[in-house]
């Protein structure tokens, strides 16, 4: 059993000397190399194995410690396992230390480098061969063969055995590939992508997914298609998102693979007219006539219309060239200006810089227009934490994605929703509290495009108030960096960066309240001046500890205590509930009216308990009155229901709402309106989630229906409170 902040037992030995197994010696490299905990659960799911395995682990590493290094691990409550900074730069320059990597293959792996290694070989693959790839039996191998051959049936592909030669891939080649792009997806993650393109053999293998690259891909290959890819951006004046940009090499690489071995791509006539009018068909030309030259292979014309369709499919960065006269862009740019406009709409905000936030946006929805129009699948992998952490964002793009489904005629998946809900929430502004204090600067590096760095740099911004950040910018910007340390204290990025003096914290891009605490925690300890407050809270507490009783280890005491101070850290005054409709529109501020016969009266009216309140000033109301005679009934959110609201810097003191419901309709500006529901809110982001439970309840017309036939605000009050309970925000 083990205890907290008790060495873990030891009980593991061999005449005398201490035997480590790949797995426990890999286990030791990770604790090794941790900052400054590491968690059995972390563990766990590196070394995809159970939680009782990395116990058992454990208690040979802990032989091996205490055998060479005469001391054991500690397991600090709700941290994981610590050793002494000192004690782990002391082990790494032990000669004697192994350096051993161990990770085992889950089934869906198993399954997808399976596929890889048969369609990106001329040769075929043997059972045998995966029973020696994956180090399991005969019958593990069968099982999996089974489960890939129904997977791919669905896709109309079809896996055959030939006897000596092997197994191999038969049926239409675009579903092969999209197979193909589908399990590399699955099995290279970006990082192990970052460090192939960039480090040595050694480096990369720290990670099994990486030694299989480098037994099925040419890296020299990949160095060419890289520059060619890199000469291409320069040709038609844009930069390829970095994560998009590695995926592209690796995939053009197979498609290769693939024509050498004379299984092309067929693709429809109507589809090359059109595609052959882009710029980007003009620069596919080029690259693959490069690429041609190079691997000494034909390239087809119906091959350069494909590759193609992955570069008009791929994100970016900038584009400098972008035909905003093309037919197509123009019917674009009119779908994001429609999106942003009911944007703004339905959240009751203003972007700061709309013709800003459209170019961006439409920098976005070009990539994904072309991705659903050519059947190109994505899988978001931020789309899980997206809708948990933003769900009101996610409710809102929702609710604006018709205008770009309308267009081509599909449905958008939640994949694609994400990403543009991430570029929306990336411009809501992020409201802070300045503090004081000496300020230190960060960088922020993150590989996942526009909209993605947009909305990890606004998490951060509230997260650290008293830190500037000096850019947000991409991996290929980061090592163009000459003198770094001029540029940042600390450095937040998406993916693992050389050590190049300046301390790095790896983060996903969306951050949840765990890893905003662990950031935070680990930021904090990294400079003296933002923890002495604790370290004095320390000192005291010693202090009077020495005042009744001996303390035999004062040093290990107060490593102890500064552990203990930095797991209580909270951010709780950088993060606060969300308030709900309910909250924000109580009973007490909803009010019944037979008719008001103007809709300026009405405003006024609907708005009297927040000014009475104290939620807004006079200001306030004409304010609003002034937005609509200049923008026009923008505010007529839903049939016969408007959202007056205004800039918090018009006179808004406190979040809240307060609603007006007349009997009669009045007219606004041509629009006939019965429900004005006011909304005071001090940022573009407390009032979010009740505006999508609002947006939700006027979007199904029978619940609406039903609220507009109440009588009085105790019906519609129960009504909503039914109805809001059972609410899911997606």
């Amino acid at each position: 059993m083990y205890y907290d902040n008790q060495p873990l037992d030891v009980n593991t030995r061999n005449g005398g000397v201490i035997l480590l197994n790949q797995r426990s010696a890999a286990i030791l490299n990770e604790i090794l190399k941790a900052y400054p905990y590491i968690s059995i659960e972390e563990l766990s799911n590196q070394f995809n194995v159970s939680r009782r395995t990395i116990y058992k682990d454990l208690d040979k590493v802990n032989d091996w410690l205490k055998e060479h290094f005469n001391t054991e691990l500690i397991r600090v409550r709700g941290k994981g396992l610590y050793l002494d900074p000192q004690l782990k730069n002391e082990i790494l320059q032990e000669k004697e230390l192994p350096n051993e990597t161990y990770y085992e293959h889950s089934k869906v792996e198993r399954k997808a480098w399976m596929f890889i290694y048969i369609v990106g070989q001329p040769k075929g693959c043997l059972l045998q061969d995966f029973q020696d790839l994956f180090q399991v039996s005969r019958n593990t191998v069968i099982d999996d063969i089974k489960i890939l051959k129904d997977e791919l049936a669905l896709s109309e592909v079809e896996l055959q055995a030939e006897g000596k030669t092997g197994y191999n891939i038969s049926g239409d080649e675009i579903a092969i590939r999209n197979c193909l792009i589908k399990y590399l997806t699955e099995v290279i993650p970006q990082d192990i992508l970052y460090n192939f393109f960039k480090h040595s053999e050694t480096n990369l293998k720290q990670h099994s997914n990486g030694i299989h690259l480098y037994k099925i891909l040419s890296k020299d290959d990949l160095k060419s298609i890289k520059k060619i890819l890199d000469e291409y951006e320069q040709l038609v004046e844009i930069e390829i998102t970095d994560e998009v940009r590695n995926s592209l090499i690796i995939w053009f690489y197979f498609f290769i693979q693939r024509i050498k071995q004379e299984n092309y791509a067929k693709v429809d006539p109507a589809e090359t007219e059109v595609i052959s009018t882009t710029e980007e068909f003009i620069g596919a030309q080029k690259l693959c006539g490069k690429l041609s030259r190079y691997f000494n292979v034909v390239i087809p014309t119906s091959e350069v219309v494909y590759f193609t369709r992955y570069l008009l499919s791929a994100k970016v960065n900038y584009n400098l060239n972008i035909q905003i006269e093309s037919q197509e862009m123009k019917e674009l740019t009119s779908v994001v200006e429609k999106m942003v406009y009911d944007f703004q709409k339905f959240a009751a905000v203003d972007f700061p810089d709309p013709e800003q936030m459209i170019y961006n946006l439409l920098l976005h929805l070009k990539p994904t227009y072309y991705r659903k129009k050519y059947g190109i699948h994505i899988q978001n992998i931020l789309k899980g934490s997206i809708k948990k952490n933003y769900p009101e964002i996610f409710h809102l793009t929702k609710n604006v994605i018709h205008h770009v489904e309308d267009l081509i005629g599909q449905k958008i998946d939640d994949n694609e929703i994400a990403y543009l809900a991430m570029h929306f929430g990336g411009w809501l502004r992020q409201e802070g509290v300045d503090l004081e204090l000496k300020r230190k600067k960060m960088l922020i590096v993150c590989t996942n495009g526009l909209g993605t760095s947009r909305l990890l740099e606004s998490q951060l911004q509230r997260l650290f108030t008293d830190v500037d950040i000096t850019d947000v910018i991409s991996l290929r910007e980061y090592e163009e960096i000459d003198k770094l340390k001029e540029v940042a204290d600390f450095i937040v990025s998406t993916i693992l960066l050389p050590d190049r003096g300046i301390p790095v914290f790896v983060v996903e891009p969306i951050l949840n309240n765990h890893d905003k605490a662990q950031l935070l925690k680990k930021v904090s300890g990294l400079f003296e001046e933002n923890v002495q407050q604790q370290m004095m809270s320390t000192d005291t507490i010693i202090n009077i500890v020495n005042r009744y009783t001996n303390i035999q280890d004062e040093e290990s005491l107060r490593r102890e205590l500064v552990a203990y101070f930095h797991s209580s850290m909270s951010i709780s005054n950088k993060n606060y509930t969300i308030p709900g409709l309910l909250d924000l529109l109580p009973e007490s501020r909803i009010e019944f009216k037979s008719n008001i016969n103007d809709w300026e009266k009405a405003i006024v009216e609907a708005s009297t308990h927040l000014l009475e309140q104290g939620f807004i000033t006079k200001d306030y109301i004409g304010e609003m009155i002034q937005v609509v005679k200049k923008d026009g009934p923008y505010i007529v959110i839903s049939d016969r229901i408007a959202l007056p609201h205004a800039s918090a810097e018009k006179g808004v003191n406190k979040t809240g709402m307060s609603m007006l419901f007349l009997k009669e309709e009045v007219d606004l500006l041509g629009k006939p309106v019965r429900m004005f529901i006011v909304l005071a809110s001090v940022d573009n982001e407390q009032h979010l989630k009740a505006l999508s439970q609002l947006t939700q309840i006027f979007s199904n017309k029978t619940l609406k229906n039903k609220i507009m036939k109440t009588k009085n605000k105790y019906e519609l009050v129960d009504l909503l409170k039914r109805n809001i309970t059972t609410m899911r925000i997606d």
